[in-house]
């Protein structure tokens, strides 16, 4: 079941990540065949092809490492060590699929940090310099 995919999304309240994946009228939409399904009462509902392949540019580990896109060459990745929402390894799998194509990767998980973040700027624009000079 997914998490962050609410099966009701066109009568309660959606998610944030439901609007994520919203088409051009701004709709909130599902975007997993699972609530999908769920949601229309049918076993057989599908994902329209727009919806697919929205759902694969939201994610980069679907461009690193491939010819039809252009990556940035650093990267500066936080992720609270605190974060009771996201799994760990979602940035540790991004950190490393970029590392291992040869990018160049500032990552942590600041301790104690919730979701929200609250990192410190400073070190974020001490690497910036440092990376641009």
């Amino acid at each position: 079941m997914p998490s962050f995919d609410q099966m009701g999304v066109l009568i309660e309240t959606p998610s944030p990540e439901n609007k994520e994946f919203a088409d051009e009228s701004g709709a909130a939409a599902n975007f997993t065949d699972f609530s999908l399904q769920h949601r229309l009462g049918n076993p057989s509902a599908r994902l329209s092809k727009d919806m697919v392949a929205r759902v694969d540019m939201m994610n980069p580990m679907n461009y690193i490492g491939k010819n039809r896109s252009t990556v940035a060459p650093n990267w500066y990745i936080r992720h609270g060590a605190k974060d009771r929402d996201t799994s760990f390894l979602v940035p540790i799998n991004l950190a490393t699929k970029l590392r291992n194509t040869g990018k160049n990767v500032n990552f942590a998980l600041p301790w104690n940090r919730p979701h929200s973040g609250d990192y410190n700027l400073d070190d974020l624009f001490s690497w910036i310099t440092t990376t641009i000079e």
